[in-house]
C-alpha cells in the first residue's frame, strides 16, 4: 500500500514540474518580447558613444530594462526547472544544462545592463568605468551567446520534439540569430540594428514552445520513470 501511495505520488508530483518549467518559459518569452519596444531607440546624431548615452539619459530605460531582466530571469528558471525532466534531458543532452549555464549569466549580464545608465554622465565624457567596461562585454558577448542559445535550443528542442517542435522551430532560429548578431555588432555599426524586431521572434518561440509542451502528452516513460509499477498493472 505504501509503496502504491508512493507512486502515485511521483506521477502526481512530476507533472507539475514540467507545467512549472513550461510556463516560466511561456513568461519570459512575454517578457522579452514586450522589452523590445520598450527600448528607448536614442538619437541617431553623432557617434556611437552620443547615440548611447541618448539611450541612457531616456525615461524608458529602466521600465524597459526591468522587463527584459523579468524576462532573461524567467527564461533562466525554466530551463533549470526543466533540467529536472528525464525525458527533456535525454533528448536535448548535453544542449540543455549548457543553455541554462548561459541564462544564468545572460540574467546577471540584465542586471548589468540595467544599472548602466547610472554611468551615462562619464560615457558622455568620454570616459570609462568598470561597469561601462561591463556593460560593453554583457552587449557584445553575453548577449550574442543567449540569441546562439535561443537558435540552438530551437533546433534542436524542434527536431526532437522534447522542446516545440519543427513547425516552431523557424521563429526561435530566426529570433536568436538576429539578436545575437544585432547585439554583437550594435556597438560598432548600425548595419544590423533593424534585426532587433526580428529579434522579437525568439520571444515568440519561447511562447510557443511552452504552449506545445503543455498540451503535448507526455513521452512514454516522461512521468513514470523510476516508478514501481503495481501487480494489478503489470498484469494489465
Amino acid at each position: 500500500m505504501t509503496t502504491l501511495n508512493q507512486s502515485r505520488t511521483a506521477a502526481s508530483v512530476a507533472p507539475r514540474r514540467d507545467r512549472a518549467g513550461l510556463l516560466l518559459l511561456i513568461a519570459g518569452g512575454v517578457a522579452f518580447f514586450a522589452g523590445g519596444p520598450m527600448h528607448p531607440t536614442g538619437s541617431d546624431e553623432g557617434d556611437k558613444t552620443e547615440q548611447l548615452h541618448s539611450m541612457l539619459v531616456d525615461h524608458a530605460w529602466y521600465p524597459a530594462h526591468l522587463v527584459a531582466l523579468l524576462g532573461f530571469a524567467c527564461v533562466a528558471a525554466g530551463l533549470l526547472a526543466l533540467g529536472r525532466d528525464p525525458a527533456i534531458r535525454r533528448h536535448l543532452g548535453r544542449v540543455l544544462p549548457v543553455s541554462a549555464a548561459v541564462a544564468v549569466v545572460a540574467t546577471l549580464g540584465a542586471v548589468v545592463h540595467l544599472f548602466a545608465a547610472t554611468q551615462a554622465a562619464e560615457i558622455e565624457d568620454g570616459g570609462t568605468t568598470p561597469l561601462v567596461a561591463a556593460f560593453m562585454g554583457v552587449e557584445t558577448i553575453v548577449n550574442p551567446a543567449w540569441g546562439l542559445m535561443i537558435a540552438t535550443l530551437a533546433v534542436t528542442g524542434g527536431r526532437t520534439h522534447a522542446l516545440g517542435n519543427r513547425i516552431v522551430l523557424p521563429l526561435g532560429l530566426l529570433g536568436g540569430l538576429a539578436f545575437a548578431l544585432a547585439t554583437a555588432t550594435i556597438a560598432f555599426v548600425d548595419t544590423f540594428d533593424p534585426l532587433f524586431p526580428v529579434a522579437g521572434l525568439a520571444g515568440v518561440w519561447l511562447v510557443a514552445a511552452g504552449l506545445v509542451g503543455l498540451v503535448r502528452r507526455p513521452p512514454a516513460g516522461a512521468t513514470s520513470m523510476n516508478i514501481p509499477r503495481t501487480q494489478e498493472e503489470e498484469e494489465r
